[in-house]
């Protein structure tokens, strides 16, 4: 049985093997060449495209002008300032000082467009490439590397990388705007894949944020759709497959110009949006906590240049947090058309137009985790939840073996569903989609000397998010403090499932209770057996709750009575 809304029908038509509870078997990414780390970046990088180079054009320099020249897609900024800038040529990033001033250049794995650049609170750097997402410490080292879930084949014509794809950090996860697939997708720090959102219209995303909580509002993913010229924005908390936005807004058409592009997009912690009209040449800058009404605009509407201030095609932005320093809130362009990277203030003036191109350095390998150890099979890194049918099945084969035969594991029965047999694979992992019932999935090793031998490991599906049944606080003058009380229960997962099969359950010590002005941010109060009793004297933790299961769902906020 097929879940509604859920990934498997959307996988259906764009991945190989389609059955229910089938594996998916696609190519693997080719890994790279070894490369050193990059010289500092040349003098004398190229000059800006002029009025005359670029007229008539919307888009961000030629591709006959040469991997070199092509102008910058992707920015991002760490807690010193230091900016990082990323090109269709991929290979490698851009550093340039908070200041302007270069630095010396980074390799990056493979040599695909980078769509995406983040950094995190420990100025680590994450970057996506349309196919896998690296993670590289404050030296420029390779941490660890995961591939798109299901994988994902995106080559550099797959997808035009100055119009789609991005990436963003929020509390534990990273989201991922595909390039070459209209979807979403929300991964652990560590890779587990834990929900894909096909977007409204199947089209690709441009820009992605990470809006935090504020003024009665819960933590928001925005994503910009540039076909569309939307504006999308759900629940962070709820961002499971087959997630609807919370809103939908129009991007505005500003001063009679072109029908809007929105490209990239950033979020600061006063709920101000900033998104970049690429057709327009213009920041829009609108208020998040009040329906995200445009307040102000930066540039002249129509009218893109080459001059200081002035904007051609903007692929992507970033932004400095607003922590009271003097680079608070300052915002990092791509100025792709110009071929160079502009800070401005939060007001009117321009820090530095600084023209970069992309390095010419040899990449990082990408090479998969070794697949050594003892033989063993491993459901989404040993979890025993999920929130999406779609996992990833790693799997230790003894030397000697020639493949693998994979079948589900039911949950009210002890015979494996049908088997599928693959070859092995280099990083050894593989994509399953789990059916309602499944509880697991069982791996039958071919060939070699445990030709027959058979090992299994267990996760189970939870799609549905559990119910608040009843809270209330009431004053406990005796001990001058609040009380508050919940009760809870968490409901079936998947259709069909029966009993306990597809419920995590709302007790134990991975389940909390978020208490406070809808933001889940305020406190938390363990769940026990469906009940929580917490103590407080700050009445602020007694606006609103919210309930996580076990899996990660979460229910809806329900306003606290007072008694």
């Amino acid at each position: 049985m097929t879940l509604a809304g859920g990934p498997r029908d959307h996988a259906r038509g764009r991945l190989a093997s389609a059955v229910a509870g089938a594996l998916l078997v696609t190519s693997g990414v080719a890994s790279t060449t070894v490369g050193a780390a990059g010289p500092a970046l040349a003098d004398g990088p190229p000059a800006a495209a002029t009025e005359a180079d670029a007229a008539g054009s919307d888009e961000a320099g030629s591709d006959a002008a040469g991997p070199s020249t092509l102008g910058p897609i992707a920015v991002a900024v760490n807690s010193r300032g230091t900016s990082y800038v990323g090109f269709e040529h991929g290979r490698g990033v851009v550093r340039l000082g908070a200041d302007g001033t270069q630095r010396r250049a980074l390799p990056v794995p493979g040599g695909l467009p980078v769509t995406g650049l983040a950094v995190d609170g420990r100025d680590q750097l994450w970057v996506d490439d349309g196919e896998r997402v690296s993670l590289l410490d404050r030296r420029g080292r390779l941490v660890r590397t995961f591939a798109h879930r299901p994988v994902l084949s995106c080559p550099v014509d797959g997808g035009d990388a100055r119009r789609y794809g991005d990436l963003a950090l929020g509390p534990g996860a990273v989201y991922v705007a595909d390039r070459c697939r209209g979807t979403v997708a929300e991964y652990s720090r560590t890779g587990v894949l834990r929900a894909t959102v096909v977007l409204p219209g199947g089209t690709p995303a441009g820009g992605l944020a990470f809006l935090r909580a504020g003024q009665g509002r819960p933590d928001r993913l925005l994503v910009t759709v540039p076909d569309r010229a939307r504006l999308l924005v759900f629940d962070a908390a709820r961002l499971g497959d087959g997630a609807r936005p919370l809103q939908v807004r129009k991007v505005r058409r500003v001063g009679g110009g072109k029908r809007p592009r929105p490209s990239g997009v950033v979020a600061d912690r006063f709920g101000q949006v900033v998104v970049v009209d690429a057709a327009n040449q213009v920041l829009q800058f609108l208020d998040g906590d009040n329906e995200f009404s445009l307040y102000r605009t930066r540039g002249v509407p129509g009218r893109g240049g080459s001059g200081v201030g002035r904007l051609r095609g903007a692929a992507a932005l970033a932004q400095f947090a607003q922590d009271g320093s003097g680079l608070a809130g300052n915002l990092w362009i791509a100025d792709t058309g110009n071929r160079r990277v502009q800070r401005f203030d939060s007001g009117t003036y321009t820090w530095f137009a600084r023209t970069v191109r992309a390095p010419d350095i040899d990449p990082l390998a990408a090479e998969p985790e070794p697949c050594a150890g003892p033989v063993s099979v491993r459901v989404n890194a040993g979890e025993s939840w999920t929130r999406t049918p779609q996992v990833t099945v790693r799997v230790v084969a003894p030397a000697g073996a020639t493949g693998l035969t994979f079948a589900a594991v039911g949950g009210g029965s002890s015979e494996p569903g049908e088997p599928v047999s693959v070859g092995l694979r280099e990083d050894c992992d593989y994509d399953w989609l789990l059916s309602a019932g499944d509880s697991g999935v069982q791996v039958r090793i071919d060939g070699g000397a445990r030709d027959g031998d058979v090992l299994a490991d267990r996760i189970g599906l939870d799609t549905r998010a559990p119910r608040v049944k009843s809270v209330s606080a009431r004053w406990v003058r005796r001990e001058q403090r609040w009380e508050l009380r919940v009760r809870a229960v968490d409901r079936a997962g998947p259709a069909g499932a029966a009993g306990a099969a597809g419920r995590s359950g709302v007790s134990g010590p991975h389940t909390v209770l978020h208490a406070g002005r809808r933001n889940g941010s305020a406190g938390t109060v363990r769940v026990v057996d469906g009940r929580a009793v917490g103590y407080t004297r700050n009445d602020r933790l007694l606006d609103w709750v919210r309930v996580l299961d076990r899996a990660g769902n979460a229910s809806d906020w329900v306003r606290v009575k007072r008694r």
